[in-house]
């Protein structure tokens, strides 16, 4: 990137922090900021503001490509970790998608991911959506905080359960038992909460709805287990929902049960659920769990992190141009219409590498190739901001 284009990138976030008020975070004095160039997100660190005007006079006089605030908590913001003194921290979520460029579709399909993750936050862990802050990152996708007093001296153990829980990694043998007076094996109901009713309400589904097609492709079921299942049909999901997986075909359920004796009384001999492996439940368990929160423990680490420093809400991302906006609706917000803050005039620019096909501002741009170009100023500067394109002087 040449020292021209620099210089009015600079610029133009400059004209955007003295024309609009960014809001300080809840207890800001107790946040540490990081701030990031075009090279680097997070360049610096270990920063503190007093107030909000404080903040405020920082971003209209530095004017950062980037700037982080802590998760965290701390009586001593500005010094070393070891010596911040930690208070807390908020339970923030990163979900994200790999994209080269803007797209859509993938922002879309994150934005499902993020409906997903509220109502496990609501249904299963009891939050109220009012505790629930959902922010737009700027890029690839969005940030959930939860900022209240049941949250803030969660460990990092914690933190980590509760994402592996959204996430679907789970035992499933944990979900099932053997009533060895009955000679059943119990499992998730009709009426269950969390994953238990998940796994009932989308196994039930699944046995209402299979054809013959759709049985057969399960291994080791052939014809006559089919004309079976199709007959008993209404008796199996009966049983189900009163909890009986000892009625469903082994094929579907996966369960691998052996007989070992009992530690107490070795005459006695026990029943146990060795393993589950079935296909159609990991799929269950894949269609319903929260996607993007662990897809390389890269995100994972921003919950389980309690010291991490994550995107200013309302602030300029110093990768695409856009505003990493607070969401007060989400079905109604669109990041690639919404979160766009520059004008659309056009401007010309030098394109220098082959660019894809991209999302901006209701609009697809591309594929470009290499050379001269003129582009609305919001789609030009994005390009700019991807090391992409320069400015070129009239």
């Amino acid at each position: 990137m040449n020292v021209q284009t620099k210089i009015f990138l600079r610029r133009k976030f400059q004209e955007h922090y003295w024309n609009n008020a960014v809001k300080a975070p809840k207890k800001i004095e107790q946040r540490e900021f990081g701030i990031g160039n075009l090279e680097k997100k997070i360049a610096s660190r270990h920063m503190s503001f007093k107030t909000g005007q404080e903040l405020q006079n920082f971003l209209k006089r530095d004017v950062p490509f980037y700037i982080s605030y802590s998760t965290a908590y701390y009586e001593f913001p500005e010094n070393q970790m070891s010596e911040k003194n930690w208070l807390g921290a908020d339970l923030v979520f990163d979900l994200d998608a790999e994209m080269s460029f803007l797209n859509k579709k993938i922002l879309d399909d994150v934005k499902g991911q993020v409906r997903k993750l509220i109502k496990f936050l609501t249904d299963d862990f009891g939050f109220l959506e009012k505790d629930i802050s959902i922010n737009f990152s700027g890029g690839k996708g969005y940030h959930l905080h939860i900022s209240n007093d049941s949250v803030l001296k969660l460990d990092g153990e914690e933190r980590g359960q509760i994402v592996d829980y959204v996430a679907g990694k789970i035992d499933l043998t944990n979900f099932l038992r053997i009533d060895i007076d009955k000679n059943e094996v119990l499992g998730p109901k009709k009426g269950d909460a969390g994953w238990a009713g998940r796994i009932h309400q989308s196994l039930h589904d699944f046995i209402k709805n299979a054809n013959e097609k759709d049985l057969k492709r399960i291994k080791g079921i052939g014809n006559k287990r089919v004309e079976v299942i199709l007959k008993k049909r209404g008796e199996i999901l009966n049983g189900l929902d009163d909890g009986r997986y000892d009625l469903i075909p082994g094929e579907i359920v996966g369960m691998r049960i052996y007989t070992r004796k009992s530690s107490a009384d070795p005459n006695v001999k026990l029943s146990v659920i060795d393993d589950v492996k079935s296909p159609i439940l990991q799929r269950i368990i894949e269609e319903n769990a929260v996607k993007g929160v662990v897809p390389k423990d890269t995100d994972r680490s921003v919950t389980i992190d309690t010291s991490r420093l994550i995107r200013l809400p309302d602030t300029l991302h110093g990768g695409t141009g856009l505003r990493a906006r607070t969401v007060e609706n989400l079905e109604k917000f669109d990041p690639l219409v919404d979160a766009v803050i520059f004008g659309d005039e056009k401007m010309k620019i030098k394109i220098t590498k082959e660019i894809p096909e991209f999302d901006l501002n209701g609009e697809k741009f591309g594929p470009f190739g290499k050379g001269a170009g003129e582009l609305p100023e919001y789609a030009a500067i994005y390009l700019m901001l991807k090391d992409a394109a320069e400015i070129v002087k009239n």
